[in-house]
């Protein structure tokens, strides 16, 4: 029996948001391409206009399972695949390259982006009157003392923006927006010159926070949508947790009602939340809406659709150049003709690549052609900057050298 109720939520995706599934035909010749497995075994991911997920992938990567608070989880068994991963059990499928996955139900699908760091621990930076801690999930926590007032909690949204250089951007409550630069090993500078040092040991900051989400009651327990962070929580049992539930039972107007609610809690565990203290219902209330997540520049694999201004046609789809960073300085591409390799160096102030080694195949002169004009536009960079799936890498004079759009399956 199909999960009805996820499957609608899956598909309930404005048009914009939806992708096609069709396949492209296989080509004769293709240049070595390097797989893009899952980023790490446990991936949130964040799906513009839809519905997001966490995937788990186990038994040596032959699993994938799809969870999604408050319904069924989908288990989808491993499909054939190229150079990224699939899983699908002919009605869901999911695939993906690196950080970028589609997930399509019933025919329809919708784009998403791997969210925060996967697979990484927790990160802790601190400094005079303040504690922030990142999570690979994407969410954040921050403890502020400033003088003369009460110690004050925050959760909310990070992410690394790619707007000339790179940034580390928050986005929360009472903290607002705010932007860091990511210098030296385990040094954060904000815009107003302060600074945070990473600690040697991650804090989890527990609190009591103020907290304003979506609200339903489930099957199995109360599900708690906290605005700020973007996350589904399950609502653990005592505490003022039945206020809530009995706030909600007596106006909603149906059991897949999520109500607007204001309580103070406490992170009881990575997707539970104790109710503290229950504020507030609002039968008509709503969350303001979050900026959306673009794709990650590092572990993307990037498509060339434009190269100065032109878009070239390709009869060969698998001759289309491609760009890919890793997390440690190094870039490997595909020029259309040969596999290029090479370093890069990305900060706040841009984004620049030197060209290293490259294969030396044979090639037609049309592809020859576009392998000299892609490794000199990639030699010209010096600035970069990502709105949701598209990349544009721009010369020292602000010209855009490259469009590149991220590849999801």
């Amino acid at each position: 029996m199909k999960p009805l109720a996820l499957l609608l939520l899956l598909i309930a995706v404005p048009a914009a948001a939806q992708v096609s599934s069709s396949q492209q035909p296989p080509a004769q010749e293709q240049p070595t391409r390097t797989p893009m497995p899952p980023p790490a075994p446990i991936v949130m991911y964040s799906c513009p206009g839809g519905t997001d997920f966490v995937a788990h992938f186990a038994n040596n990567g032959d699993l994938a399972t799809i969870k999604v608070p408050g319904q069924p989880d989908i288990e989808l068994p491993r499909a054939q695949s190229g150079t990224g991963f699939a899983y699908s059990d002919s009605y869901y499928e999911l695939r993906g390259r690196g950080r970028e996955a589609t997930l399509t139900a019933a025919g329809r699908a919708m784009r998403c982006h791997a969210a925060g760091r996967p697979g990484e621990p927790p990160r802790t930076y601190e400094g005079p009157g303040v504690t922030l801690t990142l999570f690979p999930d994407g969410t954040f926590r921050l403890r502020e003392k400033k003088p003369g007032s009460d110690e004050k909690l925050d959760i909310g949204q990070w992410a690394q923006e790619v707007e000339g250089g790179v940034r580390l951007v928050l986005r929360g409550g009472d903290s607002g927006r705010r932007a860091f630069r990511e210098v030296e090993v385990g040094k954060l500078v904000a815009d107003d010159g302060s600074e945070l040092l990473r600690a040697p040991v991650p804090d989890l900051i527990d609190g009591k926070y103020r907290l304003a989400g979506l609200y339903r009651d489930a099957q199995d327990g109360g599900l708690f949508a906290a605005c700020l962070a973007g996350r589904t929580y399950s609502v653990a049992p005592g505490g003022a947790e039945p206020d809530l539930e009995k706030a909600w039972v007596e106006v909603t107007p149906s059991r897949e009602a999520n109500l607007y609610v204001e309580i103070v809690g406490r992170f009881a565990g990575p997707n539970l939340i104790a109710v503290e203290e229950f504020l507030s219902l609002k039968r008509n209330g709503a969350c303001p809406t979050l900026a959306p997540r673009g794709s990650a520049l590092r572990d993307t694999e990037w498509r060339m659709v434009e190269i100065d201004g032109s878009r070239p046609d390709f009869d060969d789809w698998r001759r289309r150049p491609t760009l890919r960073l890793d997390d440690v300085g190094k870039f490997t591409a595909l020029t259309g003709c040969n596999n290029l390799s090479g370093e890069y160096t990305l900060d706040p102030d841009g984004l620049r690549f030197v060209p290293g080694p490259m294969t030396m195949m044979g090639c037609p002169p049309q592809a020859m052609d576009m392998e000299k004009r892609f490794v000199e536009a990639l030699s010209a960079v010096k600035t970069a900057q990502i709105a949701g799936t598209t990349l544009d890498l721009n010369d020292a004079a602000g010209k855009r050298r490259l469009r590149l759009e991220a590849r999801g399956r």
